[in-house]
């Protein structure tokens, strides 16, 4: 059987492939494990890279712009937005991989630009209305900021929404995520500085900056199923393609997500199942549309999510789908 390495991210110890880890909040390595089973089905095994340590490997994909092995055929699996993490938008680093696996729309060109999307274990959501929806609105996320000073970062829109609730209607909304006992991170190097010495102080005095704050979350659907809507936007806004998992976990809990994020969101996930935060001034026009819902409406937001979910369009979003996208490519291109 021939061996191939998956690398990056700190994986390590095949623990992306295990179910039974601490990882797999939510079921969100099963991609993973799809592609190892895929992969297993044609006679390549696939492990992290330090269980292959040693041995010759056919070839590595790498999860975002990282160190290349000479000689070994390399595929990238470009997740994170440049704006995020600018390794990915190095021309020269790119130029060394055989095939790149992209959510950018401005990249795929069906030849060495292959388009797949953040993949997701599908799950039909109930329709239940209100139903055991005892919270109105809630925000899961992590208290991070840009590698720089980016006009299309979002980081700074949630801090914003949070301090909106907070102030205006603090019985209305809970903050979950990593980091909330902490100040809100500036952007940069300095930034990360800041935090970490924040992150010592806090061993010697307890902070509670974001009042909101909650705790963190083992799983994302104990707090979705129980709240009606969730304040969903992604780490950067206008990019065509960039679509992540955070809506995705809305929908599969029957959540109603308030999404900013991808220019071109609307092309592959029908405007009516979510509330377009592009469609209001600020945070206060949006809960004012939140409060004026009534339960009928907001069922019917449900019935759409289910049926989007069963339908066709839903599919490049599922984990079979990417692992298929992804061994298909890779196999197809090293019979050439």
């Amino acid at each position: 059987m021939y061996k191939a390495s998956l690398n990056g991210l700190g994986l390590v110890n095949n623990r992306i492939f295990d179910t039974n880890d601490p990882w797999n909040r939510d079921n969100s390595l099963l991609p993973y494990i799809e592609l190892k089973a895929a992969f297993s089905s044609l006679g390549i095994e696939l492990n992290t890279g330090d269980k292959n340590k040693g041995n010759p490997v056919q070839f590595e994909i790498h999860q975002n712009v990282c160190a290349l092995t000479n000689g070994t055929p390399s595929y990238l699996l470009l997740f994170e937005a440049k704006n995020i993490y600018p390794a990915n938008g190095n021309p020269t680093a790119l130029a060394k991989y055989r095939k790149i696996f992209t959510w950018d729309d401005s990249l795929v060109d069906g030849d060495r630009f292959i388009k797949f999307n953040f993949p997701n274990p599908i799950v039909i959501p109930e329709v239940s209305g209100f139903s055991g929806r005892d919270r109105f609105c809630c925000m899961i996320s992590g208290n991070k900021s840009s590698a720089h000073v980016d006009p299309l970062e979002l980081y700074t829109e949630r801090v914003r929404v949070i301090r909106w609730f907070e102030k205006n209607a603090p019985a209305d909304f809970d903050l979950y995520g990593v980091d909330w006992d902490l100040p809100p991170t500036a952007p940069g190097l300095i930034g990360k500085i800041i935090k970490r010495l924040w992150r010592y102080a806090s061993r010697v005095h307890q902070f509670a900056p974001f009042p909101s704050y909650r705790g963190k979350v083992a799983n994302k659907q104990d707090v979705l199923k129980s709240t009606r809507y969730a304040m969903c936007y992604e780490n950067v806004r206008d990019l065509d393609g960039y679509i992540t998992e955070k809506i995705f976990d809305c929908f599969f809990s029957g959540c109603v997500p308030v999404y900013w994020g991808a220019r071109n969101v609307t092309d592959v996930i029908p405007s009516d199942c979510f509330i377009d935060r592009r469609d209001f001034k600020n945070t206060a026009e949006v809960y004012a549309f939140l409060k004026s819902i009534d339960e009928a409406t907001y069922s019917g937001y449900q019935h759409r999510i289910a049926a989007f979910l069963q339908s066709k369009a839903a599919i490049p979003f599922s984990s079979t789908h990417f692992a298929q996208t992804i061994v298909q490519t890779i196999v197809n291109d090293l019979e050439r």
